[in-house]
């Protein structure tokens, strides 16, 4: 058995490890969301007077236009995000890996370390040069651990 798991592209296996994957949750608002992604980049926005923009994002045909949205620089980050994007991050995976289909395809990739094989994003992901900090494969091996010790 191999030791790593690389996720990135629909094209690869474990696609449904990505933030891309169409899997949607419910949130404690009792909101759904198509994607992790959806979620995390309307959670950027959480001044009451962007509520419109955060519906939008969360209505998002893809998670690809959701993004799209939720890197806009004409509509201000929340002052904290720094400080809060691996917790918003972390609950969101918590309830995409909660549902009986996702935990189970979770759960198979055992102990193997997994990384977001994105060659644009090096801190979600390992980068092209695989130097990122891989910080959404680390929150996947958390929820994983806590899962598996359920």
């Amino acid at each position: 058995m191999s030791k790593s798991i690389y996720f990135f592209s629909k094209t690869n296996d474990w696609y449904e490890l990505s933030n891309f994957y169409t899997f949607g949750f419910v949130d404690d608002d009792n909101l759904y969301w198509p994607t992790v992604e959806h979620y995390f980049q309307a959670m950027k926005f959480s001044e009451q007077k962007y509520q419109k923009y955060r519906e939008n994002i969360r209505l998002a045909e893809t998670p690809g236009k959701a993004k799209k949205l939720g890197q806009t620089r004409e509509i201000p980050l929340r002052k904290d995000w720094e400080t809060v994007k691996e917790e918003v991050m972390l609950y969101a995976l918590r309830k995409k890996f909660s549902h009986p289909k996702m935990k189970t395809i979770l759960l198979k990739t055992e102990t193997r370390h997994l990384y977001e094989n994105s060659p644009y994003d090096y801190y979600w992901g390992i980068g092209k040069q695989h130097t990122g900090k891989n910080r959404l494969g680390e929150l996947l091996m958390k929820v994983r651990e806590e899962l598996s010790n359920l």
